[in-house]
């Protein structure tokens, strides 16, 4: 008997994996799975622990004698014989009325319902004599099993265990079998091969495929930040703070004592969307300051104060909206909580740092870089210089050719 619950996140049991091994050491591969599950069974938190090799009933094995094989004796003419004797032979079909009839000749009902006289089984042979079976072939009576499981043509059983939460760590004990019993068992066992599965190698794929996702989507938003603000170190100085929303997502973690899954990540990578648009709101606010001819000094200081309520405002309706998700104590949304955490308290923390770490990083890259803001002197002296080019087109001073021509 077994007790489960439904459970939300990767598929497959929290502990699972896979021996496999020729099937001539099939021998081996048996005791290596009872080794594994003696060593799973140590742990605290792990109930449940099976594998997916079931006996089958019992079976007689039947194997041509090399003596029989010599006179012409096939397995093919024992089991014929075999199945004849009792499931029958079809002789003919009679015709009964509009349906046919099929003449099948065997064993009579008492003697098939009895294995009594199962050696005493007469074979017909090539020499046209009749033989008794246990002369011919060596019988053996044996468990089988329900099913037979290959990988690559090698014999596979799978193993599986429950882990309690709270108590055990899916991912603690299969690092710690890993490191401390796994090569032990194969230096015991050179032949057998173990092939990790279950929820943990789901995670693992779902992970890997979200970090090149994530990958992609920071390499898109450096492409359009570098096309907005016509500079590759600049965005750099946004990216910044993703670090920091992350410290914030961890600390949220921690406050609402939840564990980090995979739907933590989820929110991490919507957050590295989100908390970079403070940044953004500042940036963009210093480099028009700087272009207007404001001291850079004058322009940070501006910028905080100018831009502090929408930066606020943004970080508070946003959190505002995930508090309902947040505060629910429904089964059904607790997949969701780890993910709105990740994103609520990424975005606060962030948007703490950011008022202090964007204009700070935006100084020193104005200090290291002077050449940046002696062009953008220039570009503001350039249009101090020429008033009229800061004017509509239609109202230069300038022929109506001209205007029309930058107008098209």
């Amino acid at each position: 008997m077994t007790f489960g619950a439904p459970n939300f996140g990767p598929g497959g049991k929290s502990i699972e994996f896979k021996l496999l091994a020729p099937a001539e050491r099939f021998t081996e591969l048996e005791a290596a799975v009872e080794a594994c599950k003696n060593e799973l069974g140590r742990f605290e938190g792990v109930y449940d622990v099976d594998d997916d090799s079931r006996p089958g009933k019992w079976e007689y094995q039947v194997r041509v004698k090399e003596d029989a094989q010599a006179m012409g004796v096939t397995t093919a003419d024992l089991a014929e014989t075999i199945r004849a004797a009792f499931y029958g032979e079809e002789v003919m079909r009679l015709q009964r009325g509009r349906h046919e009839v099929k003449l099948m000749v065997r064993y009579p009902e008492a003697d098939r319902h009895s294995l009594e006289n199962f050696e005493k089984l007469r074979v017909r042979t090539n020499d046209v004599q009749e033989r008794p079976l246990t002369e011919l072939a060596d019988v053996q009576i044996v468990r089988g099993y329900s099913e037979i499981n290959r990988i690559n043509q090698l014999r596979s059983i799978t193993i599986s265990a429950d882990v309690e939460e709270g108590v055990g760590n899916a991912s603690d004990i299969v690092d710690d079998m890993q490191k401390k019993f796994v090569p032990d068992l194969l230096a015991q066992y050179p032949d057998i091969k173990i092939r990790w599965e279950g929820q943990q190698e789901q995670t693992k794929e779902s992970l890997s495929s979200l970090l090149i996702g994530t990958v992609v989507a920071l390499l898109v938003m450096f492409f359009l930040l570098t096309l907005e603000f016509r500079s590759y170190l600049q965005p750099l100085l946004i990216f910044i703070i993703i670090p920091f929303g992350v410290i914030g997502a961890i600390f949220g973690h921690a406050i609402m004592n939840l564990p980090i899954t995979l739907f933590s990540f989820f929110g991490l990578v919507a957050l590295t969307g989100v908390v970079v648009n403070d940044s953004i709101v500042l940036i963009d606010f210093i480099n028009h300051r700087v272009r207007k001819g404001v001291p850079i000094d004058a322009a940070l200081l501006d910028a905080g104060r100018r831009r502090f309520r929408p930066v606020l405002l943004t970080t508070i309706t946003t959190v505002a909206g995930l508090c309902p998700i947040l505060l629910e104590t429904s089964f059904q949304a607790q997949v969701l909580i780890p993910m709105a955490t990740s994103l609520s308290f990424g975005l606060i923390l962030a948007t703490v740092l950011v008022l202090v770490l964007v204009p700070t990083c935006y100084r020193i890259y104005h200090s290291w870089f002077p050449y940046i803001a002696t062009d953008l002197e220039d570009h503001n002296e350039s249009l101090r210089d020429d008033p009229q080019s800061l004017m509509p087109v239609g109202t230069r001073d300038e022929p109506m050719g001209l205007a029309l021509r930058a107008v098209e």
